[in-house]
This record gives C-alpha cells, structure tokens and sequence, in this order.
C-alpha cells in the first residue's frame, strides 16, 4: 500500500490511497482538472479510482467532491453531517454512501479497508481516516483537528505512514494579521493544529512500524515548512526515533510513500 498527497494547504487538500487494484482518493479541494493532473504525474488514470472520501465540508475539502464524482462514476463516502452542509445531492444525481464514526469500508477483493473516526473540528461532522491493506499496512491521515483527542489518538497510533496535520506556529498566528475571531478559531479546540501540539503527540502516535511522517496543512500566513519540521523533528529527535518526515506543499504533489 502507498499513499500520496495531491496537495495540502487551506487552498486545497487532496491526497491518493493505493493498494492493489484499490485507488481513492481522500478530500477534493483540488479542481478537476488538477486532480488528475497530479495524479497523471503519480502513474494514476481516473478509471483507476474506485471512491472519494471526504472528511468535512469546508471548501479547501470538498471544493470538486460533487464534480469529480459524476466525471469519474466515483461513489462518495461521507457522514451525514458533511453531506448535507456540503449540499451533497439526492441519489439520483450523487452516488452518496454515508458513514459514521467507527464504520468500516472494504473496498476490491479486500485489498482496502477504510476506518472513519470523528474528530474536534468546527465542521457539522468531521471524521478523519486510516488506510488498511490486506497484509495490514496503515496509512492514517488526521487534518483540521483543534486537538488530537483519544479516539483519534487510539485510531492513527502505530500506521506505517502518518499525516498530520502542523497548522501553524502559535507565536505568528497570534502576532500575525488574520482577525481576532478567525484567531480565536484557529487556536480552539475544534480549531487546527498547532506545530507543537503535533509534536506532542508523536510519543502516543509513533510505534514500531511507523516508517514516514508527513506533516499536513500547513498555513501560508502563520507557518513555515521550516518551523513545522523542526518542531516536529525535535520531537522525533528526543523520542529517538528515525521515521523519515516529510511536509506536504499546496502547490505540488508528493511522492508516493510506501506503507
């Protein structure tokens, strides 16, 4: 199993899922057109995905999700919350398959399964999702969270390959110019986060598999790929551990990142 990021930023986030003849594709905030432009770039033809899932419905999410699913006949995987604040359609225009949190998809001849897990976000139902091959390999992706809570904690511990989200540097939000409201949002616990609240979670997340760290939605004004990585790094650094880490950029996609 391998695992690519389209793109991840607050200008759109999407990223691929791939084991055996099982592609899908996690969020939309890409256009049409530069979905599969990127994911031409990573050797992958729409007609090899089989589904979307999304995880909430802000734009930078779910931007193309009705789109993309009627060009490509994709079936669209999300909870009733972000189905209906998106204006997901009826069945007739949208092939809409609602989960909740703790459901389970398994997808091909079992050669992927997908867990949803609900997380703190200010969306009307936000999840977050782990990737599970046949041979159990994990991929687990975990992005626009206000803090990293048990469920989501006990969800991702130990992938092969995690994404996590490392918004922002708490010192440039807080002096930086983004309103006071939209401040306050972002440091909340339903907000998005922070460097040092991912690193902080690393001694619970990391395990004895986990190969690849790659760091998520980083924010144009209040973050730096420099900042994230260090932070996070550090934390790598004093837990002792030698997982690669990566930062995914909004503008380019990734390599793929075997599970």
């Amino acid at each position: 199993m391998e695992i690519a990021f389209l793109a991840s930023g607050s200008s759109g986030n999407c990223a691929v899922v791939r084991a055996g003849k099982s592609a899908v594709l996690l969020d939309a905030g890409l256009s049409v057109r530069q979905t599969k432009l990127r994911l031409a770039e990573l050797g992958v033809r729409p007609d090899d995905v089989r589904a979307l899932f999304v995880t909430h419905e802000h734009s930078d999410h779910v931007r193309s999700a009705i789109d993309l699913a009627r060009a490509w006949e994709l079936p669209v995987y999300a909870t009733c919350g972000t189905g209906s604040a998106a204006g997901f359609p009826g069945p007739l225009l949208l092939d809409w398959r609602p989960v909740r949190d703790g459901a389970e998809v398994t997808l091909g001849d079992g050669d992927l399964t997908v867990r949803t897990t609900g997380t703190p976000h200010d969306g009307a139902e936000s999840v977050c999702y782990t990737f599970a091959d046949s041979r159990g390999r994990r991929a687990g992706v975990v992005t626009d969270v206000g803090h990293l809570s048990e469920r989501v904690l006990a969800a991702l511990e130990d992938c092969d390959v995690l994404g996590l989200e490392a918004n922002h540097d708490v010192e440039l939000l807080r002096t930086g110019p983004y309103p006071a409201f939209l401040k306050r949002r972002i440091l909340s616990d339903v907000g998005h986060l922070s460097n040092d609240a991912a690193a902080a979670g690393l001694p619970r997340l990391l395990g004895p598999r986990t190969k690849r760290v790659v760091l998520l939605h980083l924010s144009q004004h209040n973050n730096t790929a420099a900042l994230a990585t260090r932070a996070v790094a550090d934390a790598l650094a004093a837990l002792g551990a030698d997982a690669p880490l990566a930062a995914a950029r909004p503008d380019a996609a990734t390599p793929w990142y075997a599970a």
